[in-house]
């Protein structure tokens, strides 16, 4: 994932490696090939080009449809794109915080002792996700066709759930969500019995391994459930309904790669089992591998079993632009990778990734050291922190980015090749990125190198942490190519005069929101704007329109900030922002105004209320 272009792609879900059955062409059109049969984890479809035609190649029985999308951009064709296969839904806000997850979460008080860990040493987190340990006391690789008869495929373990439903309303009062890993099979030999009886399992089992897939040593081999038939959808879903009102919150869903199709009709089953419960709480899912379309069901995504090494943390941002361009916007990935031990430096370099990344998340097998900021050292665990401060200050920019996404299909992650698309110094660039107007360009290095390429125009060095500002505070006139050593707590990001940058204060989870007044930072040199959106964060109620705009907009000549309110004044409830502060940044400094109320409209002059900070 070094690199955005490709010649061809047999589509396909695997451990590490998904790809869609779809393609934008610099000809000005984006292609999507859809069929109605499936090869195992593959379906009967391909499609190679030799830079002169593109040629499909279908070998099935069945349907193939062909959607051309003319597009004079990739922009544009993007938007096409996403119109088509379905408006990515806008996950709930604690999904724009930070997450932790690992195998081997050993005990009710293991997990509480690690919650009030990162509360203690104000590490800012909103979840936590649980492996095999949560519900089962015992992982089921080893399982022959016919399983055993004590494993629990829809309880809890009592070593870490004991009092589940109780548990997990204290957690939530700790504004702690958790999430809990599924898989795709049964265990319970009761229960395989009864889903055999009925034709309910499907043949094969999950692929081995990682890219490529390892079909020759599958395992839980005859206990995959086929979820695209509806009987099994229905069983499924009125099995996991309790689990809905026991309190957990969302399902991290593993080893799906049984069908193309699978992670799609298993959401499918998850959905209906929330709606069972509750009729307007938002559905939210993160995948190993997708579908096109998955994420107009809430359905989100990570990159897999990856490494601990630096290699996988470079090819991150590729893959993830990759992923975001063929249709899934909304990607993670086990920070500090997952097959084993990592080290503080790696780890910390990956979290200042994934402080950029649509969504934040550590991983580790039940083997490696946690990835806990306070075990590394102090250096490192303050630029995790760091790290962490930025990410919720940046909450209210990335909600507002993902409704953009919603309403409009505008993408939130870019490639530079789509923000700048007659620069060919950004055209094959996979190790930088456009989170909305930051261009993020993180160090992903051994030797603590930087390497960044500033596409023309004026930029400053992103204002919101001192953490991009370790290299100087004055604006660079681009292009430019810069290499320089790195400082351990550097995170590279830049904005382009002009740019408007809704933060919030730091907060220690999505729930201490609004924690103080909106910070509105502008970039002199241009005018600007930004629509800062807000809802309840929780319900469906936003895709109904309940949601409150205030469009805020930068007049640089007169260096005044206005705003007007549009929409449902009360529809971000107790989450509110309810005042504002305007800082400009410019070569002299950075001028900071008083705090006013936000009302139906307003202003800011810069010329006259302001103080350097």
């Amino acid at each position: 994932a070094f690199s955005l272009p490709s010649r061809s792609v047999e589509p396909q879900v695997c451990n590490r490696a998904t790809y869609a059955p779809y393609y934008y062409s610099t000809d000005g059109y984006g292609a999507l090939g859809v069929v109605d049969k499936t090869n195992a984890q593959k379906i009967p479809l391909k499609y190679s080009s030799d830079g002169k035609q593109v040629t499909w190649d279908f070998t099935g029985a069945g349907a193939f449809e062909l959607y051309f999308m003319p597009a004079a951009s990739l922009a544009k064709g993007t938007e096409a794109y996403y119109s088509l296969i379905g408006a990515p839904r806008v996950p709930p806000k604690y999904a724009f915080g930070f997450m932790a997850s690992r195998w081997g979460w050993q005990s009710k008080g293991y997990i509480e002792e690690t919650m009030d860990k990162f509360r203690q040493d104000k590490f800012p987190i909103d979840g936590f996700i649980v492996d095999f340990e949560w519900f089962t006391n015992e992982s089921d690789y080893t399982y022959q066709p016919h399983g055993t008869s004590y494993y629990k495929d829809f309880g809890f373990n009592s070593a870490t759930f004991p009092a589940p439903k109780h548990q997990l309303a204290r957690y939530a009062k700790k504004d702690f969500r958790m999430g809990g890993i599924r898989k795709p099979r049964l265990g319970n030999t009761h229960l395989l019995n009864m889903a055999r009886s009925k034709g309910w399992i499907l043949p094969g089992g999950e692929p081995a391994g990682s890219w490529p897939p390892d079909l020759a040593g599958a395992y839980a081999k005859d206990r995959c459930l086929d979820f695209s038939n509806k009987e099994v959808r229905n069983w499924y879903s009125k099995h996991l309904a309790h689990f809905v009102e026991d309190g957990v919150d969302f399902w991290w869903n593993d080893e799906g790669e049984t069908d193309f199709f699978t992670f799609h009709f298993w959401n499918v089953a998850q959905i209906d089992a929330l709606r069972s419960k509750s009729k307007k709480r938002r559905f939210y899912s993160l995948n190993r591998a997708w579908t096109p379309g998955m994420a107009r069901l809430g359905a989100t995504v990570w990159t897999g079993d990856i490494n601990p090494t630096w290699e996988d943390l470079g090819a991150t941002p590729g893959m993830m632009l990759n992923w975001v361009l063929a249709g899934a916007p909304y990607v993670a990935c086990d920070i500090g990778g997952f097959t084993g031990d990592t080290n503080s430096a790696l780890l910390t370099r990956w979290m200042q990734v994934g402080t950029f990344m649509p969504t934040m998340r550590v991983h580790s097998t039940f083997t490696a050291k946690p990835h806990w900021p306070w075990l590394w050292g102090k250096a490192a665990a303050s630029a995790m922190r760091a790290a962490l401060e930025l990410r919720y200050r940046l909450v209210p920019y990335h909600y507002s980015l993902a409704h953009a996404l919603f309403r409009q299909r505008k993408a939130w992650i870019r490639p530079l090749a789509m923000e700048f698309p007659d620069d060919v110094d950004s055209s094959h660039i996979a190790t930088e990125w456009m989170d909305g107007d930051i261009l993020v360009a993180p160090v992903m290095r051994e030797d603590s190198r930087k390497q960044i390429y500033l596409p023309p125009g004026v930029w400053y060095p992103l204002a919101a942490s001192d953490a991009c500002r370790q290299a100087g505070r004055q604006s660079i006139q681009g292009p430019q190519h810069i290499d320089a050593e790195a400082k351990f707590e550097e995170l590279p990001a830049f904005v382009r005069a002009g740019t408007v940058l809704p933060l919030a204060p730091v907060v220690q989870s999505t729930e201490e929101l609004p924690g103080g007044p909106l910070e509105v930072q502008i970039y002199a040199g241009a005018d600007g704007y930004f629509d800062f959106v807000e809802d309840d964060g929780e319900t469906t109620s936003y895709e109904a329109g309940h949601t409150r705009t205030i469009h805020f907009r930068w007049q640089d000549s007169a260096r005044r900030l206005t705003w007007q309110l549009e929409g449902y004044v009360l529809a971000p409830t107790k989450h509110a922002f309810t005042h504002v502060k305007a800082t400009v940044i410019d070569n002299s400094g950075d001028h900071q105004s008083e705090t006013w109320p936000i009302g139906i409209v307003g202003s800011i002059d810069l010329e006259r209320t302001i103080h350097m900070i």
